[in-house]
């Protein structure tokens, strides 16, 4: 295992927005980086910047350390560790595989299970903050995990984001994560709501978004969505379609021990028709989506109007 102050190898899996966000990253901080994708993409910009592209995952471990994975949902994720060239499939001594993703606690759980039986330590590290937050430096990780692989790597975590909450040795993070995103999504749709109200009462929606930023209801959160609201910029840094995911996850989570939870409930149906014309636009189009349903022009085009 590498020392406190060395700079491991690593290698970055799934180059979304978020992968190759935290690539550029990495390579910034002269980090020996490897990337790789599941489906071809154009990588030149990371190669330029000193990235290794590999074809294949068979030799993810000869040329890392550190493996860190980007990818969509628990499909990726179970192809990427447990696929035929899946990284947990041999056994490796000494190595770190950390999740970033955001995924269900039962596929989290059969991914701890292969990496217990392959040698590899695992850190559940879903994150709070888009590839803009992440390359600024102001990325929250949110980890859980062994405490002992935490321990050795806080630094490197650091290095990606200089908030990391450790919050428990199992799948703490995913619960947390999904909580977020719940919590994330009802809020935007609140932003929509009382914008479109507002509207059409005559009222700049740029008076109401400065004034929510600088009231109780204000958050970093609130600020940077209010900025995309404002110049009603909807590309994407996480899609409706993605968010639809994470809101599936919660309820599932809520059915588990048999609660009921009508808001998220409410928002995730919203969500869900939303996805069906801005799946790819950024989670924000739950305003536009709002203003197609009560016949107002909206912000952006949905895929049908095109």
């Amino acid at each position: 295992m590498t020392t406190a102050n060395a700079r491991p190898p690593i290698a970055v899996l799934g180059m979304g927005n978020m992968g190759r966000a935290l690539a550029q990253r990495l390579l910034a901080a002269d980090y020996s980086v490897s990337v790789w994708n599941r489906s071809p993409r154009d990588l030149s910009l990371l190669v330029d910047e000193g990235a290794q592209v590999l074809t294949s995952l068979v030799d993810v471990w000869d040329v890392a350390e550190v493996v860190i994975t980007f990818v969509a949902n628990d499909d990726a994720l179970r192809e990427v560790c447990l696929g035929q060239n899946g990284i947990l499939r041999s056994p490796v001594a000494d190595r770190l595989f950390v999740d970033m993703s955001t995924v269900s606690p039962d596929i989290s759980r059969e991914i701890a299970g292969a990496a217990e039986l392959s040698g590899v330590d695992y850190l559940r590290s879903p994150v709070s903050g888009n590839p803009f937050v992440l390359m600024s430096g102001n990325l929250t990780l949110i980890v859980s995990g062994p405490q002992s692989a935490y321990d050795a790597y806080r630094e490197l975590l650091k290095e990606i984001g200089p908030k990391v909450l450790y919050v428990g040795d199992a799948e703490q993070a995913r619960l947390i994560k999904l909580a977020i995103n719940a919590g994330l999504a009802i809020t935007t749709e609140l932003l929509a709501e009382l914008v479109i109200l507002m509207e059409r009462h005559g009222l700049d929606r740029s008076v109401l978004l400065d004034v929510l930023g600088e009231s109780v209801l204000g958050s970093p959160f609130v600020k940077y969505k209010s900025a995309n609201l404002l110049n009603r910029d909807y590309i994407a840094t996480f899609t409706t379609e993605l968010l639809a995911k994470d809101l599936r996850l919660a309820l599932a989570l809520a059915d588990e021990v048999n609660l009921t939870l009508p808001a998220v409930q409410l928002v995730s149906d919203l969500v869900e028709e939303a996805a069906i014309g801005y799946g790819d636009a950024d989670f924000a189009a739950l305003l536009p989506h709002l203003q197609r349903r009560h016949g107002h022009e909206p912000d952006i085009p949905a895929i049908m109007d095109e």
